[in-house]
């Protein structure tokens, strides 16, 4: 059985070590650009404790099955310029191994679930153009509403708006097929 819940703070120690390993997938190849484990760790762990003081809600949440972990969402409220009533998915990664196993459909419902009740009705995810992933959130029903340049303006990211209460339905769909 699949347990979706928030991570410790033990645990953030490999949630920030599979983002680091899936950063690399996510650029495609198209730029190099390393990130370094001790300078993640204590920025997500620090992001992970503020989100008061920031007038947020910060969500780690983590799939577990036996005590494995299989992936790891990050999300909070959105920059207002993306939309007032909206939340920021912050990162979905899942190990390769666990792919396809509808991981990341439970834990973006999961976010849905937390987010949907707080009146935020938008969900914005900000996706290297390149990236494996950018299929996926348009299959998903995602639509890019703009686009940006990251690291010195050499990447290129999609920044995707998703109707929360759409998502959801679709995310239901997707878990009810079995």
């Amino acid at each position: 059985m699949i347990e979706i819940r928030n991570l410790t703070e033990q645990e953030m120690s490999e949630a920030v070590q599979l983002r680091i390993t899936s950063w690399q997938e996510e650029l495609a190849g198209k730029l190099e650009h390393h990130l370094i484990f001790e300078e993640e760790l204590p920025f997500w762990v620090h992001w992970m404790h503020h989100a008061k003081e920031n007038n947020d809600i910060r969500t780690l949440i983590g799939a577990f099955e036996n005590n494995e972990m299989l992936g790891v969402a990050f999300a909070s409220f959105a920059e207002e310029e993306d939309g007032k009533d909206a939340f920021e998915l912050n990162g979905l990664w899942v190990y390769p191994k666990h792919r396809g196993k509808k991981i990341s459909i439970l834990l973006l419902k999961h976010l849905i679930d937390i987010y949907l009740p707080l009146q935020k009705m938008t969900l914005i995810v900000y996706n290297h153009h390149y990236a494996p992933s950018n299929q996926y959130y348009q299959h998903l029903g995602g639509k890019v509403f703009k686009k940006n340049l990251q690291i010195d303006g050499k990447l290129d990211v999609d920044i995707f708006t998703f109707d929360v209460k759409e998502l959801g339905e679709k995310c239901k769909k997707i878990l009810n097929r079995g």
